[in-house]
This record gives structure tokens, C-alpha cells and sequence, in this order.
């Protein structure tokens, strides 16, 4: 390998298989996969399956008829390779129902998520209800008008909370579902909760970390039942800090299940049917909102309104709409309740840390600040809005306001703002060390509120209750389960893309209005208006010239007639073909809206 030529993870064919280059210099052996899963293709006597393996993105002449229908997701054996491609066998039928139902099974099997309860589970008792001497052995606030404020799919309640003003201030209840409890460590339970790390969501169902009988059971804070809680009960003040806080076990039931969008009414003045005492608590809560954003505000975190698409199915599994979620006050209430929880349970754990012999540090959540590599790239854009970063290692709040800059200077959509920070910054994950979140611009913060779903949780909350675990075992947990959220990402992403995949096959062959959302050496990436989903107009496509990419304005610029593709540009395009398995949308150029030209000026002879 020739310095220089051949970058780190780049992939490496060669007569024995696929290699990947590590940081380290070396080669290490990427082989060809024996079985792979993936999506059945082609015609009789000319069928293939393009792998769904991350891993392995390649398409598989199948050398028998296989006798599964078109579109299926299938496990396939892997006769051979050579550089023309490779052949494979049908094993065995992974899923051929409805399109959500194949894609979940697909990225299920092939990013390698549990699923399927083992039989160690079959003869774990779970309580239906909770026992009398339990309760009676800790603090009761079932008379407390607690409630759960959630989406209006949701089945798993973690969180409950509730609000009353004090002459300081207001104290903040959140109470959490304790399932600590009922999940032992080092338990069957535990094992596999551990091993699965979190819920996974996908558009047709929901991957539990736990069983139904725990997460929509005996752990999940439904209403008007006795539920076993672990309570974070703060104090905070007209400014927004939280002076006081503690833990404790108590007893609660929750008095409503509310919905965002009711509670967002409810805020906005509406009149909705819930008890006057729950309607006090709703209103103080929403004044500690008002609170603690002020505070948010005040320690510079970045505020990002980045946008999230809802993939609606009909009873077939097939998708019938792509939707825009929109955010009100009540999410961002409940966002700003669970983040003073999380950072009081990373606060408590510390100081707990020094008073007891033999402790632990907490399981940290961690967001480290932008490489520098990253922050020069999104400087680049900045520039381009004529905003500049203070220096190459900005603060939230120096970024927040240099960004706030760009989007009132700047022509570009807002979401695309959003998605080139959002580049910029580095990923979340879960650490015994205290590395701080740049995002919250919080020097410490720990996850606490969300212990059914997440395993991370469970730790904390074995930790507030004393137990102690030692320093390997947390690193390896805090790995695993870094690994385990961006597992569940990947495939979350890589369903909503086939989904979307299928709902977009409908308009191929019509011209449609875009958005440039980015731009590459090899063309341009373009956002579809109204179906919130990106294809590719490849360079080939932009006409009959001669494209060069000029990084430092971020635009593909033609030799010969000087046309210019740039970030943000509205063009009209054709949606030419779509591959499911791919997850790729190809477009075609028809004519650029807006689209800017440079006079060249003529080369003089000699």
C-alpha cells in the first residue's frame, strides 16, 4: 500500500477478499461473510439479492430458482466471489410479509439485534401488582397528582412528574419506575437486558429491552395503578438552578396519562379533561419550563430544532404518508424535567463518590467537544454566511451565537443549518469518566430518567440504591452499551430509509422541487420538498460540461459555461430510480431554479 494513496478504513479487493485498513497501519481481514440477509431481486432465471449486511453491500447472483416472492428478505449462503461479483444460494425465508414487517426483520438480522427472548426467561416470575409490605416500606406519594406525559403511541411510561410553587421557587418531582427492583443483577433478566442494551423503535413495533411483563407491566407508570418508583425531588429557583435535590424509593400512581399534543393545548390556553389539581400541577410545571430554559439559555447550550419524520403505515405495513413532527411546549417541558433529573443523579453519585469506600464513579453520559477537523469544516460554511468562529475551539454558546448569526444572514433553509452542525459534533456515549456534555454545556450528566428502555439507566439506578460495581465491569458496560445505541440507530435509520424508499417508488418519473442539501465532488445531494427525503443527482447529470468542486465555496462549478451548483440552490428534479435495498434515491437534473451563472472571460491567445 503506497502512502498516501490508501486511507485509513478504506476497503482493499483482492483475490482472497476484502480487506479494511486500520488506524494502526495494518491490514485486517474484512472477509466475504458466509450467510448474509438480503432483499430478493430480478426475474426468472435472472435472480438476485442485494446484501443487507452493513458490512457487506453487495449485490448476489442467486444460482437456483428461488421459491420466495419478489421483494422478500431472505438469509443467503455465499457460493463464491470474484471481482465480477459473487453467487449465493437461498437458505432460508427471514420475512415476507408487509414492507415494515420485511424491513424490520432485515435490519434486525443484519445488524445482529436480539429479538427473540431466550428460554432462560420462560420461568422468571414477574408480580402483576405490587405487594403491600413493599409498599408500606417506602415513602407513599400515591396521593401526589403525578402523571405521564408522553406520545400518543407510547406503552412504555417511564417518567412521571409534578410541579407546585414554592415562595422561592417550585418543587420538582420526578419520579421514575424502579426496575431495579425487579431486575437483579446478574439475573437472567439482567443478562439479557444487558446484552440488548436498549429499545430499539421502528416504525411497526418496538424491540424491548425488557419483557412485556416488566416494560408495559408492573414497571410502566400506568394510571391508576400502584407503581414502585425511584423519586428525584428538586428545589428549584425563580432563576432556574436546582438548589436542592435527593433521592429516595417511594410508592407512587400516577393520576393521567397525558399526551404531548393535549398538554400542548392545555398550555396554549385550551381547556382539557383532566382534575383541577392535576391542571395546578400542569401549570407550575410549565413555570419551572420557563425556569430551567432560562437557565439552559443562560449557560450557553446549543439549541438545535432539528427535525424529526414520522413514517405512517396502513394495515399492510406499506407507507401511506411521511410526516414532519412537530415539537410543542409540552416536549420541551418534559425535556427540560428529565435533564435536571439526569443532572442531579450525576451530582448526587459524585458527591457520594468520596464518602464511600470502595465506590465506583457513575456510568457518565459524555459529549465531547468538535475536532478541530469538524469545526474548520462547519467554519467553512460559516464563512460563506460572512460569520466568523471566535477561535478553533468554540464554546456552546460561541457556536450557538455565531449560528444564530448565519441563519438571519443567511438564504439557506434552517434545516440546513441544523444538519451541518449536527456533522460537526461529535457522538454521545456512555463513559466511567467525567468528560462533560458540550451539547447541554453541562460539566456533568448521567441518564437516569429512562431505565426501560435503557440499560445505562439501570446502573445509575443500582448505583443510587449503593450497589457498587467495579471499574472493569463499568468500562465494559459503558462500551457495550455505547455500541448497542449506535447499533440501534444505524437500523432505526436503515428502516426509515427503506420505508421511505418504497414510498418514493410512486413518484418515479415526475419532476419535483428541491433543496441542494449538500454538495459533493460527485454531485449534488438533493431534499425532495414535502417527502423530507434526500437522492443524488450525480455529476454525470448536470449537463454537458466539465464539473469541478471548489471546496472553499462549497459549489460545483462548470469549466466551459461557468453554470454553479451551490449549498441551498432550488432545483427541479427528476426522480429517475429507486433502490429499496440501497436505501439510494437517483435524480435527475431537469432545469435549476434560481440557479446562478459567472461570466468567463475569454482566454487570450499566445
Amino acid at each position: 500500500v503506497v502512502d498516501g494513496l490508501v486511507a485509513s478504513g478504506d476497503v482493499i479487493l483482492s483475490r482472497k477478499g476484502r480487506y479494511r485498513l486500520t488506524d494502526a497501519g495494518e491490514e485486517s481481514a474484512s472477509q466475504t461473510p458466509s450467510v448474509v440477509i438480503a432483499r430478493l431481486d430480478g426475474r426468472p432465471r435472472s435472480w438476485f439479492v442485494e446484501s443487507l449486511d452493513p458490512a457487506y453491500k453487495q449485490r448476489i447472483d442467486l444460482v437456483d430458482e428461488p421459491r420466495v416472492p419478489l421483494g422478500a428478505v431472505v438469509e443467503v449462503e455465499i457460493l463464491g466471489t470474484t471481482f465480477a461479483g459473487a453467487t449465493g444460494r437461498v437458505k432460508r425465508l427471514v420475512e415476507a410479509g408487509g414492507e415494515a414487517a420485511r424491513a424490520a426483520a432485515a435490519m434486525l438480522a443484519a445488524h445482529r439485534i436480539p429479538s427473540v427472548w431466550p428460554a432462560a426467561l420462560d420461568g422468571v416470575d414477574v408480580p402483576s401488582s405490587v405487594p403491600r409490605d413493599v409498599a408500606n416500606a417506602r415513602q407513599d406519594l400515591r396521593g401526589m397528582p403525578l402523571v405521564t406525559i408522553d406520545g400518543a403511541d407510547a406503552r412504555d411510561f417511564d417518567d412521571a412528574v409534578f410541579a407546585v410553587a414554592r415562595r422561592d421557587g417550585w418543587r420538582l418531582v420526578v419520579a421514575i419506575a424502579d426496575v431495579a427492583h425487579y431486575v437483579k443483577t446478574g439475573s437472567a433478566l439482567d443478562r439479557e437486558a444487558r446484552e440488548r442494551g436498549n429499545s430499539v423503535y421502528l416504525p411497526d413495533r418496538v424491540v424491548p429491552m425488557l419483557p412485556e411483563k416488566l416494560s408495559n407491566g408492573i414497571c410502566s407508570l400506568v394510571p391508576r395503578e400502584d407503581r414502585l418508583a425511584m423519586v428525584c425531588d428538586m428545589r428549584v429557583t425563580r432563576r432556574g438552578r436546582v438548589s436542592k435535590h435527593e433521592f429516595y424509593e417511594a410508592v407512587i400512581c400516577s393520576h393521567a396519562r397525558l399526551t404531548y399534543a393535549e398538554v400542548g393545548r392545555f398550555l396554549d390556553g385550551e381547556r382539557i379533561e383532566v382534575a383541577d389539581d392535576v391542571a395546578a400541577s400542569l401549570g407550575a410545571l410549565h413555570e419551572v419550563y420557563h425556569a430551567l430554559r432560562f437557565r439552559r439559555d443562560e449557560r450557553g447550550a446549543l439549541d438545535l430544532d432539528t427535525r424529526e419524520t414520522s413514517i405512517q403505515l396502513d394495515d399492510d405495513g406499506m407507507p401511506t404518508a411521511i410526516e414532519l413532527l412537530e415539537r410543542n411546549d409540552a416536549h420541551r417541558l418534559i425535556e427540560e424535567a428529565m435533564i435536571a433529573a439526569n443532572v442531579a443523579a450525576a451530582s448526587y453519585l459524585e458527591s457520594r463518590k468520596g464518602d464511600t469506600e470502595g465506590s465506583t464513579p457513575p456510568v457518565y453520559r459524555v459529549h465531547e467537544p468538535p475536532s478541530a477537523e469538524k469545526i474548520e469544516a462547519l467554519a467553512l460554511a460559516l464563512r460563506l454566511a460572512g460569520e466568523r468562529l471566535p477561535n478553533s475551539s468554540p464554546t456552546p454558546a460561541e457556536l450557538g451565537a455565531v449560528l444564530a448569526g448565519a441563519r438571519s444572514k443567511s438564504s439557506w433553509p434552517s434545516w440546513i443549518w441544523e444538519t451541518l452542525v449536527l456533522r460537526s459534533l461529535a457522538q454521545a456515549r456512555y463513559e466511567p469518566r467525567r468528560l462533560g456534555h458540550f451539547g447541554l454545556a453541562l460539566s456533568t450528566y448521567a441518564h437516569f430518567t429512562s431505565p426501560i428502555r435503557r440499560y445505562a439507566d439501570l446502573l445509575v439506578h443500582r448505583m443510587l440504591k449503593g450497589e457498587r460495581t467495579s471499574l472493569d465491569d463499568l468500562e465494559a458496560a459503558a462500551a457495550h452499551i455505547s455500541m448497542t445505541e449506535r447499533r440501534a440507530d444505524d437500523a432505526g435509520r436503515a428502516v426509515d430509509a427503506w420505508l421511505k424508499c418504497v414510498f418514493v417508488e410512486q413518484y418515479v418519473g415526475e419532476t419535483i422541487s428541491g433543496t441542494v442539501a449538500a454538495v459533493v465532488e460527485f454531485g449534488l445531494f438533493v431534499e425532495i420538498d414535502g417527502l423530507f427525503v434526500q437522492g443524488l443527482v450525480h455529476i454525470s447529470k448536470l449537463g454537458r460540461d466539465y464539473y469541478n468542486y471548489a471546496p472553499e465555496s462549497m459549489t460545483l462549478v462548470a469549466e466551459r459555461s461557468g453554470a454553479r451548483f451551490a449549498l441551498g440552490d432550488r432545483l427541479e428534479v427528476v426522480i429517475e430510480e429507486v433502490s429499496v435495498a440501497t436505501g439510494r434515491i437517483d435524480l435527475g437534473l431537469k432545469s435549476p431554479v434560481g440557479g446562478r451563472r459567472r461570466r468567463r472571460g475569454r482566454r487570450r491567445a499566445g
